[in-house]
C-alpha cells in the first residue's frame, strides 16, 4: 500500500534528518496496520530542493524500502505533522540496512554552519577538543576524516583528511568504527543504521532539542556529550 505525501503533510519541504524520521513513521504504520508493504510516495514539493538533500533522498529510495518511486492511490490525510514529535506516539523503530564492512576509521562531522537553529553550531573549542582527543596515541592506527560541506574551508590538520563530497561522506559513516556528530541529518543517519559505527558520539548544548535526539540514543545506543553554549555573554567574575 502506497500513501502519497504532499508539501503540507509534514509541515513543509523536509531535509535529510527529517527523512529518517519519516522512515520511522513508515515503520510505525507497518506495525500498527500489520502490513510490511506500506510505503510513502513523496511528492517532489515535500523534499527540500538542495542538491545534497536530493542526493540523500535518491540514496534512501535505492537503499531502503520506505519510499516509493510511483504514486499511490491514497493521499495521507495528515497536515503539519512534526515527524520528530511523532516519536512520542511511535517510539524508535527506523532501521537502515548496512552491509558495508566497518574499518578502523574515525569520522567527525562538525556542525558549524547550520542556517537555522544556529545554537546547534559547535563552538571552536569543542571542535578542537574533539580533534585533540582522536589525535592521541590511542587512535594512531585509525584513518581520520573530517567531513564538511564543500562551501566550508578548514585549515589542514596533521593526521586528518578533509572530505567534502556528500555521498562520499555518507559512505564514510557506513564504513567507520567511530562517528562523532551533532544535531544534523548525518547523525540521525549514523544512529539509524542497523549495523553502524561501534562508537557513536553526539555533541550538543543545553539549547538542543530533546525531540530530535538520534534514534535509540535514549535507549542506550551511543553517547551524548553536553557542552556549555554561552549565548548571553554570561560571566562568573
Amino acid at each position: 500500500m502506497i500513501y502519497n505525501v504532499n508539501y503540507s503533510t509534514f509541515g513543509g519541504a523536509i531535509r535529510n534528518g527529517d527523512m529518517i524520521a519519516v522512515g520511522n513513521i513508515v515503520e510505525f504504520m507497518r506495525k500498527s496496520h500489520n502490513n510490511n508493504d506500506i510505503k510513502f510516495y513523496m511528492d517532489p514539493s515535500s523534499i527540500n530542493s538542495s542538491d545534497y538533500v536530493q542526493q540523500f533522498f535518491s540514496f534512501l529510495k535505492s537503499n531502503t524500502d520506505y519510499f516509493s518511486e510511483v504514486k499511490g492511490d491514497i493521499d495521507l490525510p495528515w497536515k503539519k505533522v512534526n515527524a520528530w514529535d511523532f516519536r512520542d506516539i511511535s517510539g524508535d523503530l527506523v532501521k537502515i540496512k548496512n552491509d558495508k564492512k566497518q574499518l578502523k576509521k574515525i569520522v567527525v562531522f562538525p556542525i558549524v554552519d547550520a542556517p537555522y537553529n544556529v545554537y546547534r553550531n559547535w563552538p571552536v573549542e569543542v571542535f578542537q577538543s574533539i580533534i585533540q582527543t582522536y589525535s592521541s596515541e590511542e587512535y594512531k592506527d585509525y584513518q581520520k576524516i573530517i567531513c564538511i560541506s564543500p562551501n566550508l574551508q578548514i585549515n589542514k590538520i596533521e593526521g586528518w583528511e578533509i572530505s567534502t563530497d556528500f555521498m562520499t561522506n555518507i559512505d564514510h559513516i557506513m564504513t567507520s568504527e567511530i562517528f562523532v556528530g551533532g544535531d544534523t541529518g548525518t547523525s540521525h543517519f549514523a544512529w539509524a543504521l542497523d549495523k553502524g559505527p561501534k562508537e557513536l558520539m553526539y555533541y550538543i548544548s543545553g539549547r538542543g532539542l530533546l525531540h530530535c535526539l538520534p534514534f535509540y540514543l535514549l535507549e542506550g545506543r551511543g553517547k551524548v556529550i553536553k557542552y556549555w553554549l554561552n549565548l548571553e555573554g554570561t560571566t562568573f567574575e
